[in-house]
Formats: C-alpha cells, sequence, structure tokens
C-alpha cells in the first residue's frame, strides 16, 4: 500500500479542488476514564509521544517523547528514563521498524524546526539505547504534521508529511546500519489538513482542522469524508489496530483515535467503517487530576505489558501541570463498550507474548 499513494496522486489532487463541505455530526459527550499512571517532572512540553515495543519482554517497551529538549525515551514498567538525545528543539516524534518479527530494528523520527530537517535514530534491540543515524531529510516549507510506517507486509517505512495543500510522501529501505531513501512523491491535497496516521495495512489517514478524517486509498475522494467528529480544535490522529479473536470471523478491529485539544477529549472511531463510537476525557481520581486540555496525544494497539496488554492512550499535558498521563486501552473499550480485538504487532509479526498472566502496577511518581 505504500505504492498506492503514488499511484493516486493525481486522484488526491483532483478530489481536493471538487471538494463540498461536510456538515459536522452531533457533538458527542465524553465518558470520564481514569488515568492508570502520570509521568511528571518533564524539563518540557511534550511536541511528540510514540511507542516502541521490546522484542522479548513487553513491558519492557518504550514511551518515546519529543520536547524542546531534545528526544528521550522511558521505560513502559516504571518511567524510569532510558536514553536521550538532547540538544535538539524537536516537533513530533513517529516510531517504525525495518525488518520483521523480534529482530526487526526500531526507528525513531523527529522533526528538528531550528534546523528545518528530520533527524532520524535508531532503537538498539538490546541497550534500547538511542543511535544517530546518517539518514537526513530537509523539509523547505513549515510541517504541519508527520507519520511514519508500513504496511505488515513491507520491510522499511514510509514517512508522510502534512504541509499547506500537500502531503510528502517519502519511502525509504535499508541501507547497510541505517536507511537510504528510496524514492519521493507529494499528493495535492485540501488546504486544511493537520495530522495523519498509517494503519498496519500500510493505508494513510489524515485529518483536517474541521475534524474531518480521509482514508487515503485512491477509491474516495476528499468529497467523503471516512470519518467525521464534532470537536472545536482537532489534533493528532492516530490508530489502535487490532485482528479478530480467534473464535471469530475475520474482521478489522480496533480504533481511529482524534484529540480534541481544547477540552482534552479523544474521539473514536470504528477502524473498518469509521463510525462514531464515542469519546473518552481524563477523570479525576485520588493520585491524578482531571484533563480539561491536552496539547498531544498518541495511541497504539500494541502489547506494552502489564495493564497496556492491550495498548494505551497517552496525552500530552502543558500548563502547570506538566505531565504526560496514560490510560490503558482496556479501560476505554469498558467505558465505551467496545468489543476489543487482539493486539497486532507492530514489528510486522503476531505473537502471543507471555507475561505469567500479572498486571504490573506501573507507578511513573
Amino acid at each position: 500500500m505504500r505504492i498506492a499513494a503514488l499511484i493516486f496522486t493525481s486522484l488526491f489532487a483532483l478530489a481536493a479542488c471538487e471538494r463540498e463541505a461536510t456538515p459536522p455530526p452531533e457533538p458527542v459527550e465524553p465518558v470520564g476514564v481514569a488515568a492508570s499512571d502520570e509521568l511528571t517532572g518533564l524539563s518540557a512540553a511534550a511536541t511528540g509521544i510514540d511507542f516502541w515495543q521490546h522484542p522479548n519482554v513487553a513491558f519492557n517497551s518504550l514511551m518515546i517523547v519529543a520536547s524542546a529538549d531534545g528526544l528521550k525515551s522511558y521505560n513502559i514498567e516504571d518511567g524510569g528514563e532510558v536514553s536521550s538525545a538532547p540538544g535538539m528543539a524537536l516537533q513530533g516524534v513517529a516510531v517504525s521498524y525495518l525488518g520483521q518479527g523480534p529482530q526487526a530494528a526500531g526507528v525513531a523520527v523527529s522533526f528538528n524546526a531550528g534546523e528545518s530537517a528530520f533527524a532520524f535514530y535508531g532503537i538498539d534491540n538490546v541497550s534500547r539505547a538511542f543511535v544517530p543515524l546518517a539518514t537526513t531529510l530537509d523539509i523547505r516549507r513549515p510541517v504541519r504534521g508527520f507519520c511514519f510506517g508500513r504496511g505488515d507486509d513491507v520491510d522499511a517505512p514510509t514517512l508522510f508529511v502534512v504541509q499547506r495543500a500537500a502531503i510528502g510522501v517519502y519511502n525509504f529501505k535499508a541501507a547497510g546500519d541505517g536507511l537510504a531513501r528510496a524514492g519521493d512523491a507529494t499528493i495535492e491535497t485540501p488546504d486544511d489538513l493537520v495530522s495523519c496516521a498509517i494503519d498496519n495495512d500500510g493505508v494513510l489517514l489524515a485529518a483536517s482542522d474541521k475534524g474531518e478524517i480521509y482514508r487515503l486509498t485512491g477509491e474516495v475522494s476528499f468529497n467523503t469524508p471516512f470519518a467525521i467528529a464534532n470537536m472545536d480544535e482537532p489534533g493528532g490522529l492516530s490508530i489502535i489496530a487490532a485482528t479478530a479473536p480467534a473464535d471469530s470471523e475475520p474482521a478489522a478491529y480496533g480504533q481511529i483515535a482524534l484529540l480534541d485539544k481544547s477540552i482534552g477529549a479523544v474521539h473514536l472511531f470504528d477502524r473498518a467503517d469509521g463510525h462514531v463510537l464515542g469519546a473518552v476525557t481524563i477523570a479525576a481520581t485520588d493520585e491524578i487530576a482531571a484533563v480539561s486540555t491536552a496539547s498531544v496525544i498518541s495511541a497504539t494497539g500494541a502489547n506494552l505489558g502489564g495493564l497496556y496488554r492491550d495498548g494505551l492512550i497517552a496525552l500530552g499535558i502543558e500548563g502547570e501541570a506538566l505531565s504526560i498521563r496514560l490510560i490503558p486501552i482496556n479501560g476505554v473499550h469498558n467505558a465505551l463498550s467496545i468489543t476489543p480485538g487482539v493486539s497486532i504487532n507492530p514489528r510486522g509479526q503476531v505473537v502471543e507474548e507471555e507475561d505469567d498472566g500479572l498486571l504490573i502496577d506501573i507507578k511513573f511518581q
């Protein structure tokens, strides 16, 4: 499906010119759910969050955070800092993999606004340390958002960069210990797209500043949103991928998540057909305060161990309560009465991961 993005460039360009306004749906009242953990003590507000799945031990996976102080990674089990790449003011971060299965090599990409260039880092499977890669990608125009990923059957990721009236498409391939460019293209788009995400089948999704979500396969135009949310300030877009349980008919499970930054609510849509599933926000508990606004979202359906065996949603909070707050996906499923699926391994191979049935009591504070 990476190549499909290139093939249908002209179709997208035509659709962008002909798009008509889509009336918003009825407002959705968010349901409050409890955050399970909170990462505090940040030196700067998160500008991007993503996750790296450990090849063998799920709860040794990482949460990777970009900020004005560079890139840092934190252990999912206890919130301890694992690795850092300081000295750069970074905007956003996204993680994908080279190769398949446990031996796949993780790669994190972030945008260095001062240099107007993307920086790439390998993530060592043993030490979990960042390894700077020689890969470079300079960008001439302002970047609104980006996403980095691949389909299950593809060995190397693609970077999609959302800019004014266009999405830049940058394919990569493995080269020595890093990445090499493998072909670029441009998709003409409407001038209101703000974020994007890549599904596990390689299909690109993009969200507008009006809450419209488009699934860009070449089979639909920008006249027909795949999903639409009624919200004041659309932000980041994420995909919570899953597959059908063993005793069910094959089907696409999982959700699409879109952040309403103005109230810190996460709107969720069915990954198969885009229908509205509801919205959630973080409610107050004795230990963690409620969320009224959020600047950054990242969500995953990957097995990150313990409470997060079905994935999680992370929200970046600015202001006096500078932090990142986490919600287990199973808590969201319970709150919205969503039938869960089976976690999809982002390393490209679905494997049974055992942690002896233990739920780890994760405390970031």
